[in-house]
Order: C-alpha cells, then structure tokens, then sequence
C-alpha cells in the first residue's frame, strides 16, 4: 500500500492487497497501517475493488492452501496441474511444496521471475523432478485435462475467487457458486471429472473490504479495478460509511463524466449524418438539438453511478404532411 500525505490531503492506495485476520503477517500487516495513519481522517482511498459485491466471500488463503494439499495428497498417482497467471500464487506453490516435501514445475519465464523474487530451490523445469506442475491459465482446459488423462490420470486445480476461469461453457452453471457466502467452510468444487475450482485469491472478498472500510474510514473512496467482469463501484455499497462528502464530490465527478460523453458522442453523430425530410418537392434539412439542461437522469445501480434514461436528444419543428416520406 501506498499513504500519501500533503496539501491534498491523506490519500491512500492500497494496490491489490487482502485483508485477513487469522495469520500473523496479516497482523502485522494492519498494525503497519494503522501505526502509519496515526489516527489521521484518510480524504481518499484507491480501493482494491476486485471482489467489491456481498457474493464474493471466500476463506483465507492458508484455509484454502491446506484443501489444495488434502486434494493432492489424496491423488497420489496423478499428475497434478495448477494453473496460474505470470505472477502471483507464489504463496500457495511455495506451501504445497514444503507440506508435500517436492519441487514444483514451471515454464521457464516463470522460473525466471521465481529466481528474481529469490526462490531458488523450490521451483524446476525438469517433469521428471516433480508431478506438480504450474502451468499457465490460458492452458487450463477441460480439453486439455481430458486429453492428459489419455496419457496418464491427471488431475487439474484452479485456484481463483471467481466462480469460473477455465471454460466459457462453464459460467452459467457456475453462478449459483457466486451467490455462496459460507465464508470459513466453502469446499472445493469439482468444475469435472478431472478439475476442482477452489477459492484461493490474493484480493480481498467483500467481507474484508467492508471491515478494512469500516477501521480506515475515507471521505472519498473510488476503485482502481474498472474493467473487471464483476466490477461494482464500492461507492453502491460504502457511502453509508464514508458520508455525504462521498456522494456529493463523486456524484458531480459522474455527472460531468456522463455529460462530456453524452456531448461528445452526439456531436460525432451529427457531423456524420444529416436527416432529409422531404415537403412539396423539396428537402428541408431537419436540425438536431442537444439540450444540456435535460442530460440524465442519475441512478445509483449496483455497478454504481450511471445513465439510466436521457432526454438529451430532439429533433427542431418539422413541417412534414403525413404524406411525406424521409430518406
């Protein structure tokens, strides 16, 4: 995380971070914090939002790091793949190798970046070392498990908070996982025959955010995460806890946002079309009005704020008989 203090104010940034309880890094962690906030009004927070809907709630990471250990262990003629992303889980492999005693295989750009972080002895790329293997999400497939375990039984081990991440056709039946709250005794889930899906992520889920919301308290809050499939603006859920500042700074921020594209948008239109009416022979060019004054009507929603309806457009006084026609 990152604290800024100046005569902006107190901003804090907390990067992907998660809030836990149970281990002593974590507490460590938030006395860290806290120390460094010295009791200071924090004006604004950059929040990681990733996870920011009551859907998402999940166990702690080393809860789940042991399940990842119980389904190896209970799988001891397979070959076991992990999929994981070009950085992150470091975490997770490194306990699965000291509680299983082995190696654990990478990709060799990955092995790189595990030599960079200072882990040395612990990761290979050598198969004939290890049968746990890291491999890369993209290449975590139903597919692909199925055809491993025409060479030699395998089994696959998605480690994600989201309810999906390894096959498309899998998202819809997957949804009613979203909706589990069970926060300490959430289970692996068998995504098929060959694959679990368990709820290991290093950003915190929802009840983390509002307790970690609820000790630091900002005036302001926006999330850094807006491209996400499961982005919800944490204003929806946290305004009651940052205060009327919030809604008035962020709702102006918004309503200027909305109007500027609106504005935008519609005069790109215009300059690219006209509309031809035509009366007794000849065409009268209809003008198009943007009015300002009647731009949007705001809602909040659950991704936040955002346009719901708009009477922004209208055409000027047309002199069209009803027999006319438009080109």
């Amino acid at each position: 995380m990152y604290l800024f203090r100046g005569e902006f104010g107190c901003v804090l940034y907390t990067g992907d971070f998660r809030w836990e309880s149970m281990s002593e890094r974590s507490g460590m962690g938030r006395k860290t914090l806290l120390d460094a906030l010295q009791g200071d009004k924090l004006d604004v927070l950059y929040l990681d939002n990733t996870y920011c809907h009551p859907s998402y709630s999940f166990p702690p990471r080393e809860v789940v790091a042991r399940q990842v250990v119980e389904i190896i262990s209970s799988h001891p003629d397979h070959e076991i793949i992990i999929a994981v992303d070009t950085l992150g889980k470091e975490d997770l492999l490194l306990h699965i190798s000291k509680a299983l005693g082995t190696k654990i295989w990478v990709w060799p750009e990955r092995l790189q970046t595990m030599h960079l972080l200072g882990y040395y002895n612990i990761f290979t790329t050598k198969t004939s070392l290890t049968r746990i293997r890291a491999v890369p999400r993209y290449s975590f497939t139903f597919e692909t498990l199925e055809a491993l375990n025409t060479v030699h039984p395998t089994i696959g081990i998605m480690p994600s908070g989201l309810p999906w991440g390894m096959d498309i056709k899998y998202r819809e039946s997957s949804n009613r996982r979203a909706r589990q709250c069970n926060n300490q005794t959430e289970q692996p889930q068998m995504l098929h025959q060959y694959a679990y899906s368990v709820p290991y992520s290093e950003h915190s889920c929802f009840t983390e955010i509002q307790e970690f919301m609820k000790i630091v308290q900002p005036s302001v809050v926006t999330g850094i995460v807006s491209s996400s499939i499961c982005y919800v603006n944490p204003r929806h859920y946290f305004s009651d806890i940052c205060g009327a500042r919030l809604d008035k700074a962020c709702d102006n921020f918004y309503v200027e946002k909305a109007e500027n594209k609106k504005i935008r948008s519609f005069l790109k239109w215009t300059s690219s079309r006209s509309l031809k009416v035509k009366k007794e022979g000849k065409f009268k060019i209809a003008n198009l009005i943007l009015r300002r004054s009647k731009i949007a009507v705001i809602r909040k929603e659950r991704r936040g704020v955002k346009i719901e309806e708009t009477d922004g457009l209208c055409t000027s006084d047309l002199d069209v008989n009803q027999k006319g026609s438009s080109r």
